[in-house]
């Protein structure tokens, strides 16, 4: 008797295009928005997610007393690309960072965002984003 070979699984596609017209969640933190893409891939995910602070936006409190602890300072890294808007990044150590649009950025944890004028747009790749998001209690 001959032994088939099982057939091999078929290779991921070359490419894929993710939409944040058509996000896999929208999370809204009242001021804050952020529509996540999702590429999965048999047992990884990739994830970028673009996330949009209004003016004015309180971090303190509308996000960290959803999270374990309630820190005052968010605790993700952020790695992304500022679309449009201007963003200060206030530090743990009272430094600032100014991030205007068209900056490409990289934020430690230990900050907390302030958007005053227009609305600040960003598309992020920082996994650690999504991680701080998936701990948040739910509502």
């Amino acid at each position: 008797s001959m032994t088939v070979a099982p057939e091999a699984p078929a290779p991921p596609p070359a490419m894929t295009i993710l939409d944040f017209k058509a996000p896999s969640t929208v999370k809204d933190f009242d001021g804050a928005t952020a529509k996540i893409v999702e590429d999965k891939e048999g047992a990884t995910s990739r994830t970028a997610m673009e996330i949009t602070i209004q003016p004015g936006f309180d971090w303190r409190a509308k996000i960290g007393p959803k999270l374990p602890n309630c820190p005052k300072w968010c605790p993700a890294n952020h790695f992304g690309f500022l679309k449009s808007g201007i963003m200060n990044v206030e530090y743990e150590d009272g430094s600032s960072e100014t991030v205007k649009a068209g900056d490409t950025y990289y934020i430690r944890p230990g900050h907390i965002p302030k958007v005053e004028g227009e609305a600040a747009v960003m598309v992020e790749f920082s996994q650690s984003t999504k991680e701080v998001m998936d701990a948040m209690k739910k509502e």
